[in-house]
């Protein structure tokens, strides 16, 4: 009887979306980094998949249906840039430069240190867009034939590593702009670097929540050139 509720699609999808909220719910109250929804969701899943032993394949039929969620999610994030339009005519010089080389930035380090570090072609091509939404990233990916597990991980890392220190960095950095620094965060650590410059003011916030459509469009548009240039090289 279990096996036959695990392998049904509801199975995956419904416990996808509750660990989700529970880890959601429970980040809001404490704000502890380790709750992150990107971290704690994906432990109690696997947990409660390793306790129980269910198949990851069983799982995966439901889980992977989330997935037909990333096209409309991509296009919702035209909203908050809808949104954030008055802000963008007041400080358009500073984003798109800031937009531009940050982008650029994440894709070039990506890729170089993976070279230096002896990493392989397919590694390169599937982490470049680490910096960008997972949404967007994990459309490059695919265009570049990646990883899809690969850049998963990738963003997850970089959007906790990016909420947890950017904040910190660029006070010791010096950079006093609101402005800056929430484009400095949402450029580099997207969604997860957001939800802490959220915490810092609205503009650091709306800042960030901007640069994260803006850096993914650019991303978009360079990678599948600049990533396979890098890697001839």
């Amino acid at each position: 009887m279990l096996s036959g509720l695990t392998s049904s699609p509801l199975f995956g999808v419904t416990l996808t979306v509750v660990t989700y909220l529970i880890a959601k719910e429970l980040y809001t109250r404490k704000h502890i980094v380790f709750l992150n929804p990107l971290i704690f969701a994906p432990v109690i899943v696997l947990s409660l998949l390793y306790v129980m032993g269910i198949p990851y394949g069983d799982y995966a039929v439901g889980g992977d249906m989330v997935r037909f969620l990333i096209a409309p999610a991509t296009v919702a994030l035209a909203v908050p840039l809808y949104k954030q339009i008055p802000v963008l005519r007041k400080n358009l010089r500073a984003v798109l430069s800031g937009v531009l080389v940050g982008a650029f930035t994440g894709v070039i380090s990506t890729v170089l240190v993976i070279k230096v570090l002896g990493g392989s072609k397919l590694v390169m091509i599937s982490l470049a867009a680490k910096s960008v939404t997972m949404p967007i990233a994990l459309g490059i990916t695919e265009k570049l034939n990646g990883v899809a597990g690969l850049i998963v991980f990738a963003v997850a890392v970089t959007g906790i590593f990016g909420g947890l220190i950017g904040p910190e960095w660029l006070k010791f950095l010096r950079v006093k702009s609101r402005v800056a620094t929430g484009l400095a965060i949402g450029t580099a650590s997207h969604a997860g670097g957001t939800a802490r410059a959220v915490q810092l003011g609205e503009t650091e916030g709306s800042m960030s929540g901007t640069a994260i459509v803006l850096t993914g469009l650019v991303t978009a548009l360079i990678a599948p050139w600049l990533v396979g240039w890098l890697v001839s090289w």
